[in-house]
């Protein structure tokens, strides 16, 4: 799982204050630097600290090989020498080159290439590969992955701090965010129009928060009379169906700000919150994981069966939907909203007339990402070990709930759990236990989108960054995006990589006359804007 304990988590922590000031005290810090000197010493720390002992090299258990770690100063010049969106770039060929036998031994876990799947692959990618990147330009003293992750959090919804222009107070805005910050738990929010409760058909329930393209739209109650409630009666061109990341829900202040940024570009939002995220205690243990389509799955099963009169549980064929559906989600939202058009292929189209996706964040392989996830430094000082310690909380409330406190349960190993020191020593005693995987190294290999990208068949856009913290920077799987020269370009993935941004930061952008995401108003913050430019791009292509 992504560990996410500041960057996408919906409740407000009683540590939020503290954190805020400590972005802003750092924010001050960088301003009062003349060079950017400031920023390349955490980057070359953080990374020569993740790389000592046994991380200079670390074992791959899936190809039972060692893998060298780069030092950070040929990563760093590497990033000099390409430009901002890497996959437009002869660079970004040279790097797929590199990775091309070694993603050839990530055998595909969804849908088989038919020559059936292979057509409306080969027509989503023309569509894909069309759409132009626009360019994540943030102010050079405020583009450190650290600042750029925490203040993505809790400085996003600042226009101030979103984006930097003549107008922009910076210094004004973080202190009076510092000044306002709620110590609130609170997961009550008036942004969406309609909570809608959806039983799963193993005892338990999510729910899907719904936003509106069409704001005169009355809102409605959630008493089941209304049919067709994801969607607007009228003026929308789609539904967007959201997924947050771990621990985060649809009240978080990213949550809300992709929400806009779709329905500014005319589409309904549907945002499913995983079990146990929408303020209310799920009815099963676990809940949840980095690979769960089940809901989604029964989601996009229900709005089927109500556009069609007919129960795909139940076996029936329905006819071709008309009602656009577009699939979004950030970090392990984004695995999974990967993972299932993989499992679907063709039928996503066909069967629930998805028409395309757009995701950012994407963890890709989580074998691999765990080792900078846990490695010693930053890391594992600041972002693990809090998660880590939600997690726990987590774990004893499922304990006390469904195993009636027994911490001998066979449901998983408590004990183990409790003094892991690692987010790979909890999901090797907790997750792996619970869902039936052999141990924490299968449950990443059976869940990881990596695995599952040969069977996607609609237009997608993958926007990661390549400093994200939490994902190993050596690996970015070009090969499998409709621009990699050296392949038949038939996968519909658009796979942009920005050199900033953090874990789903890209904060402090610096819109110029020419650009694309500053002409549509800035209404949203860059990531989603440029998330709905791809979802609109789609819509118009067709």
């Amino acid at each position: 799982m992504i560990p996410m304990p500041f960057v996408s988590t919906g409740i407000r922590s009683k540590r939020a204050p503290l954190a805020v000031f400590c972005v802003y005290v750092l924010s001050i810090i960088i301003q009062s630097l003349t060079t950017e000197a400031f920023t390349n010493i955490l980057y070359d720390y953080h990374h020569e600290s993740s790389s000592r002992k046994d991380h200079v090299n670390y074992i791959s258990y899936k190809h039972n090989q060692i893998v060298p770690a780069r030092s950070p100063l040929l990563r760093l010049q590497a990033q000099e020498e390409n430009v901002n969106q890497i996959g437009s770039t002869a660079a970004a060929v040279t790097s797929s080159t590199r990775q091309a036998t070694e993603l050839s031994t990530y055998v595909n876990k969804g849908a088989k290439r038919s020559e059936t799947i292979r057509r409306y692959q080969e027509r989503a990618s023309k569509i894909a590969s069309s759409f132009k990147p626009s360019k994540f330009k943030p102010l050079p003293l405020l583009k450190n992955r650290h600042l750029q992750t925490i203040s993505g959090v809790f400085l996003r919804s600042d226009p101030n701090c979103a984006y930097i222009t003549k107008e922009s107070r910076i210094l004004s805005s973080l202190l009076q965010t510092v000044a306002n910050q709620k110590e609130s738990q609170d997961l009550d929010c008036d942004f969406w129009d309609l909570r809608k409760r959806m039983d799963t058909p193993d005892g338990d329930f999510y729910h899907v928060d719904i936003k509106y393209a069409v704001h005169h739209r009355q809102k409605l109650s959630d008493d089941g009379d209304h049919k067709f409630w994801w969607r607007s009666n009228e003026g929308s061109k789609g539904t967007v169906m959201v997924l947050h990341g771990l621990e985060s829900n649809s009240n978080s202040t990213l949550s809300t700000d992709m929400a806009d940024a779709y329905v500014n570009a005319g589409f309904d939002v549907a945002f499913l919150n995983f079990r146990g995220c929408s303020g209310v205690p799920n009815d099963t243990i676990g809940g949840y994981h980095l690979g769960f389509t089940d809901d989604l799955q029964h989601l996009l099963n229900h709005i089927t069966s109500q556009q069609n009169g007919s129960n795909v549980d139940g076996g029936n064929n329905p006819k071709d939907p008309k009602w656009p559906i577009y699939l979004s989600g950030f970090s392990l939202g984004a695995n999974v909203v990967l993972k299932a058009l993989g499992e679907l292929g063709e039928s996503a189209q066909t069967m629930y007339n998805i028409r395309g996706a757009s995701v950012t964040g994407a963890p890709f392989d989580q074998e691999r990402n765990i080792h900078f996830v846990d490695g010693p430094g930053f890391n594992r000082a600041i972002y693990a070990t809090n998660f880590l310690r939600t997690m726990k909380v987590r774990a004893q409330d499922q304990l006390e709930k469904f195993c009636d406190g027994d911490v001998c349960t066979v449901d998983f190993d408590y004990e183990m759990g409790m003094k892991a020191k690692t987010i790979a020593e909890f999901e090797n005693a907790f997750i792996a236990k619970v869902y039936g995987f052999t141990d924490n190294v299968d449950y990443y290999q059976q869940t990881s989108c990596i695995y599952f990208l040969d069977g996607i068949a609609v237009p997608t856009l993958v926007l990661n960054a390549a400093d994200d913290p939490f994902f190993d920077p050596d690996f970015f799987p070009w090969e499998k995006g409709c621009d990699f020269r050296g392949g038949d370009g038939t996968l519909p993935i658009k796979l942009v990589q920005t050199e900033n941004g953090g874990h789903l930061g890209y904060m402090f952008h610096q819109p110029d006359g020419g650009d694309v995401v500053g002409s549509v108003g800035m209404k949203s913050s860059w990531m989603p804007t440029e998330l709905a430019r791809f979802v609109r791009h789609i819509h118009d292509c067709e």
